[in-house]
Protein backbone atom coordinates (compact mmCIF):
# COMPACT_ATOMS: atom_id res chain seq x y z
CA UNK A 1 0.00 0.00 0.00
CA UNK A 2 2.69 2.42 1.07
CA UNK A 3 4.59 1.64 -2.12
CA UNK A 4 1.04 2.80 -4.36
CA UNK A 5 1.38 5.90 -2.76
CA UNK A 6 4.54 6.54 -2.51
CA UNK A 7 4.52 5.84 -6.51
CA UNK A 8 1.09 8.25 -6.97
CA UNK A 9 3.11 10.85 -5.56
CA UNK A 10 5.97 10.79 -7.02
CA UNK A 11 3.57 10.91 -10.53
CA UNK A 12 2.08 13.75 -9.79
CA UNK A 13 4.95 15.22 -8.67
CA UNK A 14 6.54 14.26 -12.05
CA UNK A 15 3.66 15.69 -13.86
CA UNK A 16 4.30 19.46 -12.74
CA UNK A 17 4.71 20.81 -16.08
CA UNK A 18 2.45 19.26 -17.29
CA UNK A 19 -0.77 20.83 -15.50
CA UNK A 20 0.69 24.05 -15.97
CA UNK A 21 -1.68 26.74 -17.32
CA UNK A 22 -0.82 28.65 -20.62
CA UNK A 23 -3.02 30.28 -23.43
CA UNK A 24 -5.35 29.13 -25.68
CA UNK A 25 -7.99 30.30 -27.82
CA UNK A 26 -10.78 32.00 -26.18
CA UNK A 27 -14.56 31.16 -25.88
CA UNK A 28 -16.13 33.33 -28.52
CA UNK A 29 -18.28 36.43 -27.65
CA UNK A 30 -21.76 36.39 -27.44
CA UNK A 31 -23.27 37.77 -31.47
CA UNK A 32 -23.56 41.85 -31.61
CA UNK A 33 -21.73 42.66 -28.33
CA UNK A 34 -19.21 44.69 -28.40
CA UNK A 35 -16.43 44.19 -26.16
CA UNK A 36 -13.36 47.26 -24.72
CA UNK A 37 -10.70 44.54 -25.76
CA UNK A 38 -9.58 41.13 -27.15
CA UNK A 39 -10.36 37.83 -25.49
CA UNK A 40 -7.57 35.50 -24.30
CA UNK A 41 -7.88 31.86 -22.77
CA UNK A 42 -6.23 30.06 -20.50
CA UNK A 43 -6.28 26.45 -19.59
CA UNK A 44 -5.52 25.26 -16.20
CA UNK A 45 -6.15 22.35 -13.79
CA UNK A 46 -8.35 23.90 -10.58
CA UNK A 47 -5.97 21.14 -8.18
CA UNK A 48 -2.88 22.59 -8.85
CA UNK A 49 -3.19 25.99 -9.88
CA UNK A 50 -3.58 29.28 -7.80
CA UNK A 51 -6.20 31.95 -9.19
CA UNK A 52 -3.19 34.47 -9.42
CA UNK A 53 -0.93 32.38 -11.56
CA UNK A 54 -4.11 32.21 -13.99
CA UNK A 55 -4.60 35.68 -13.99
CA UNK A 56 -0.78 35.94 -14.33
CA UNK A 57 -0.73 33.86 -17.31
CA UNK A 58 -3.69 35.74 -18.94
CA UNK A 59 -1.97 38.94 -17.75
CA UNK A 60 1.43 37.80 -19.75
CA UNK A 61 -0.92 37.00 -23.35
CA UNK A 62 -3.35 40.44 -22.88
CA UNK A 63 0.47 42.20 -22.90
CA UNK A 64 1.25 45.69 -21.55
CA UNK A 65 -0.97 48.54 -21.20
CA UNK A 66 -3.90 46.11 -20.64
CA UNK A 67 -5.73 44.16 -17.39
CA UNK A 68 -7.34 40.53 -17.96
CA UNK A 69 -10.95 40.90 -16.55
CA UNK A 70 -12.78 37.58 -16.00
CA UNK A 71 -15.68 36.70 -18.25
CA UNK A 72 -16.47 33.27 -17.69
CA UNK A 73 -14.62 29.73 -17.15
CA UNK A 74 -16.12 26.06 -18.81
CA UNK A 75 -15.04 23.10 -18.94
CA UNK A 76 -14.91 21.58 -22.68
CA UNK A 77 -12.91 20.12 -25.39
CA UNK A 78 -10.91 22.72 -25.74
CA UNK A 79 -8.51 21.62 -23.12
CA UNK A 80 -6.69 18.64 -22.41
CA UNK A 81 -7.42 16.14 -19.77
CA UNK A 82 -4.87 17.26 -16.98
CA UNK A 83 -6.04 21.13 -17.74
CA UNK A 84 -9.35 20.87 -18.44
CA UNK A 85 -10.49 24.06 -17.38
CA UNK A 86 -10.59 27.48 -19.24
CA UNK A 87 -11.19 30.49 -18.42
CA UNK A 88 -11.95 33.66 -20.78
CA UNK A 89 -10.93 36.73 -19.91
CA UNK A 90 -10.99 40.34 -21.80
CA UNK A 91 -7.97 42.74 -22.25
CA UNK A 92 -9.08 45.86 -20.88
CA UNK A 93 -7.00 48.72 -21.38
CA UNK A 94 -5.71 50.68 -18.02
Amino acid sequence: MRAALLAAALLLAGCGSLVEPYDTAPRQAPRNVSERGERVGVCYNALFTTPERIREVAAETCGPGTRPDLVGQDMRLACPVLTPVRATFICAPQ
